[in-house]
């Protein structure tokens, strides 16, 4: 004897499965959103990046060089502005960087010549140049 399924018993079948499945995901989904809200909230701007102050360098003892963030932002830059460049940008950026108020030059031996270095005294956030050591 062979015994046909019904459309009933097909849907009702099919209906579990889907359930199942849906379960399953919703079970995942609460996990995932469990996990990411378990993280502290942080600013990760700065991450790595600590507070702009006077740091002993890691090659030269005795020296001191300014490291560290400080201020930084971008924006859309305003129309007014756009129309006076000669190269229109769309975004304009702020920022400064940790520089050295006071220095003065140093020479230091190393094992193929003397170098001469700046010596940080005292650091602030300021216009961003280039700095040599």
């Amino acid at each position: 004897m062979k015994k046909e399924l019904s459309f009933n018993t097909i849907t009702a079948v099919t209906t579990m499965g889907s359930v199942k499945s849906a379960g399953l995901s919703l079970l995942l989904l609460s996990f995932l959103i469990y996990i990411a809200d378990s993280y502290p909230n942080l600013d990760l701007s700065n991450v790595g990046c600590g507070e702009c102050t006077l740091r002993r360098h890691n090659s030269f003892h005795g020296i001191y060089q300014c490291m560290g963030c400080c201020f930084s932002r971008a924006y859309p830059t305003p129309l007014k502005a756009m129309k006076t460049m000669t190269v229109p940008k769309s975004i304009t950026s702020e920022s400064t960087c940790c520089v050295a108020k006071h220095s003065y030059e140093v020479q230091v031996q190393t094992k193929v010549s003397d170098l001469r270095v700046r010596n940080h005294t005292e650091c602030h956030c300021s216009t961003c140049y280039f700095h040599k050591i």
